[in-house]
């Protein structure tokens, strides 16, 4: 089968290993080059451990073993990692990837497709410079797909967040992601993430709310306390990321007979993190699946049976995480009070993070070890005053 994937960042280009490595012919689309993203590139252990590949590989990145979270006001929770993060360069991991797949005889076609068009014998794939013909079609081209608006349509705002960040030179701590969260009832927060020889920081809100102009005025005031030693020559990133309601998740579909969506461009990212680096690999190994077995409509019983679950109980719980009050005060202080402290709820986030629960399981056992949580919160001089 001849299989055209719009988008050479990780979803397409994997998914580009994976169908050329079994015998199809694989048409890759891109016309630009590895970008800087606002996000840090951080990889989790779930993601290593799904793909050993990762750990296989001569990429650098970052050792990351403690996660620091804060409150405006200044309220902090420090968190070790059990299992550390990996931040990985994004350009460099987007270029491995592109590279692997055009080692396993994957066609990279270096211009922008615009125009696609279903007939009777497959797809034609208009770009800016020459046309093609494919049996297959993948949208693997981002929050802003084209393929998503040409098959379905564009994300609408509600669902979509706005990021924007700065690649700067300071390093407040090599080894330590800082998250800062904003007042209550603002959707999103800020992160700085220790890459290799820059950090990347940034921020985040659901774009229904979101301006650029407060976003940049937030994360400049980030900088000054945090990396006082940036200095002006810094340049900003902009980019949207799908943040899908839990209805828009439900009632999405992500394939059809000849058509399927990957990554960002099927609204595969976490609700309350807004990560999605370990969805848009894993979707590209779920549709290969279903491609090799002839039946690329069961990706769309693939994806709902392997994380619908965790992406729709993080988006019906982002409200309530950024918005909710317990106890007079907002819910991310009493988080961060927890996650000071409680060991329990440590090692529950810890497990969170390591991907050795899921939301679903972090909020039953927090419901079942609250007595043990509460005890040691009090136990550290009436936490619940802090």
């Amino acid at each position: 089968m001849r299989i055209g994937i719009i988008g050479a960042r990780l979803a397409g280009s994997y998914a580009a290993v994976l169908l050329s490595n079994m015998g199809h012919e694989v048409l890759l689309f891109d016309d630009g080059a590895e970008k800087e993203k606002p996000c840090g590139g951080g990889v989790t252990s779930k993601v290593l451990r799904k793909m050993p590949w990762l750990k296989q590989q001569s990429l650098p990145y970052t050792n990351v073993a403690t996660v620091r979270l804060a409150t405006p006001d200044g309220y902090t929770g420090t968190l070790s990692l059990t299992n550390p993060i990996h931040v990985y360069p994004r350009p460099a991991l987007d270029a491995f990837l592109k590279k692997w797949a055009v080692r396993s005889g994957v066609h990279f076609v270096p211009h922008r497709a615009r125009r696609f068009v279903c007939g009777k014998n497959g797809w034609a794939i208009e770009t800016t410079e020459d046309a093609f013909e494919a049996d297959f079609l993948i949208g693997a081209d981002g929050a802003t797909s084209s393929v998503r608006a040409s098959l379905l349509k564009p994300y609408s705002t509600t669902d979509l967040t706005l990021a924007i960040g700065y690649k700067i030179p300071d390093f407040a701590d090599p080894a330590t992601i800082l998250i800062g969260y904003q007042e209550k009832g603002f959707v999103g927060y800020i992160w700085s993430f220790p890459c290799l020889d820059h950090t990347s920081v940034g921020i985040g809100q659901w774009l229904p709310g979101a301006r650029s102009s407060d976003l940049r005025k937030r994360l400049d005031e980030f900088i000054a306390v945090h990396h006082p030693n940036a200095g002006d020559d810094k340049k900003l990133y902009a980019a949207r990321i799908p943040c899908l309601s839990r209805d828009s998740l439900l009632n999405q579909r992500v394939c059809g007979e000849k058509w399927a969506l990957l990554g960002d461009a099927a609204g595969f990212t976490d609700g309350i993190t807004a990560e999605g680096i370990y969805y848009a690999l894993r979707s590209a190994e779920l549709l290969a699946e279903a491609i090799r077995h002839g039946t690329p409509q069961a990706y769309e019983t693939a994806w709902r049976r392997e994380f619908l679950a965790d992406l729709e109980t993080a988006a019906r719980w982002r409200d309530r995480f950024y918005s909710g009050t317990v106890l007079s005060k907002s819910f991310i202080r009493r988080s961060l009070q927890a996650v000071r402290h409680s060991r329990t709820a440590r090692e529950l986030l810890d497990n969170l993070i390591c991907g050795s629960i899921s939301y679903r399981s972090l909020f039953r056992s927090l419901v079942l070890r609250s007595p043990q949580i509460l005890t040691q919160a009090f136990s550290h001089r009436l936490a619940i005053y802090d």
